[in-house]
């Protein structure tokens, strides 16, 4: 049940974006406005993660979610109840951003708790999939209703989608989320609980640089899409592709877990979310723009999921929601950052420019995480 609620509040989340950005970029918005439109929805999304995780590890995880879900379905309404004035997109995206806050942190932590390693990385992979299908459906959905239904059918889809969400959630049970024998968990050692925190820092800096260069593609990418004369449903497809990267990526780390507590594959992903970005920065036909965001998507499945996995070894289940809300928050901090200041930058050097600054993000946040890799590794070899 937790996945079908992860798929729904995904493809909800993506048709009412897909359907507002697009419908905007049509009546030619200023780039400062998708921009703003993006950052008030992410960094109310960040405010409120942190707040609501720690939040339903006192009152209950369930609680909080359904809390969350009930006002998203009233925030998608806005853009309906109201017709006129840009403050109505605003007032959707901010309280949508705030909305999804209340409802992650507490699904993953009751996804993660009182299981062992194994069940647990099985379970993030179904959630890590059921989302990003919620994503790759919204997307080519959402194009495909724009152009075959009417402006409004994507959002009106939304709506719908996140009422059976709540639904789901009164439904579902807390120990529901648990497998049978559950409690039994496997020992984690404080060397290994330490070596996660570790990790955890640097992927907070993968996963905001990630999620920043992929909010240019959410929020402006609309915008060059309709002056390279891509139809929407091609450029839903553009964005869609990535969403298969990206559960690729989850599939093999949970099939092959070498990767677990050794730095080196997230520079190879981050080197080529970098070249992915690059692609985006200099493609002009469908295609090569598919494969930049395919590249880029490599960066976000890797560092994404390794966060997912390095929360759950690093705190015990009273501190989970607390946990996954701060790394959903560092996601959404960065994501609000690259439509801010891909907006900016549009008005300022032109529709490439956002691409550009994401590119040079992702290398920056490498150098920073390596030097602060290696000089970690000496001090842990100094007091060892």
């Amino acid at each position: 049940m937790l996945y079908l609620i992860a798929w729904l509040i995904d493809c909800a989340l993506i048709l009412f974006v897909f359907s507002a950005t697009r419908d905007l970029a049509e009546r030619q918005a200023e780039p400062w406005t998708l921009g703003t439109l993006g950052a008030a929805f992410f960094l109310a999304s960040a405010l409120s993660n942190a707040w609501a995780g720690r939040i339903s590890d006192r009152v209950g995880r369930r609680t909080v979610a359904i809390a969350g879900g009930a006002c998203l379905v009233a925030s998608l309404s806005i853009l309906l109840l109201f017709e006129h004035g840009a403050w109505r997109f605003y007032a959707a995206y901010v309280c949508a951003g705030a909305s999804v806050g209340h409802i992650y942190p507490p699904v993953i932590a009751l996804l993660t708790q009182k299981v062992d390693q194994r069940t647990a990385s099985r379970r993030l992979l179904c959630f890590g999939l059921a989302f990003n299908l919620g994503i790759l459906g919204g997307q080519i959905g959402g194009g495909w209703l724009y152009d075959h239904v009417s402006a409004t059918a994507p959002l009106l889809t939304a709506i719908g989608l996140a009422a059976g969400a709540v639904v789901c959630l009164i439904v579902v049970r807390e120990d529901e989320a648990r497998d049978k024998g559950g409690d039994q968990l496997e020992s984690v050692s404080r060397s290994q609980q330490a070596s996660a925190r570790r990790f955890v820092r640097l992927a907070w800096l993968a996963n905001c640089s990630g999620m920043f260069s992929m909010s240019t593609l959410w929020f402006l990418f609309p915008r060059l899409a309709v002056s390279l004369e891509i139809p929407a449903q091609e450029h839903g497809v553009v964005l869609g592709v990535g969403r298969a990267a990206v559960m690729g990526v989850y599939c093999l780390m949970h099939v092959v877990p070498a990767w677990h507590h050794r730095f080196r594959y997230s520079v190879v992903a981050q080197l080529l979310g970098l070249g992915g970005m690059v692609l985006v920065c200099v493609g002009r036909e469908s295609v090569a723009l598919a494969l930049g965001v395919v590249l880029l998507s490599v960066l976000l499945g890797y560092n994404y999921f390794a966060s997912l996995y390095y929360n759950r070894v690093g705190h015990d289940d009273r501190r989970k929601g607390a946990a996954f809300g701060l790394n959903e928050a560092f996601l959404s901090l960065g994501a609000g950052g690259g439509s801010l200041l891909g907006g900016w930058a549009v008005t300022e050097w032109g529709q490439r420019a956002p691409f550009q600054l994401a590119a040079v993000l992702i290398a920056a946040a490498l150098v920073v995480q390596m030097v602060w890799f290696v000089t970690g590794r000496a001090a842990v070899d100094e007091t060892g």
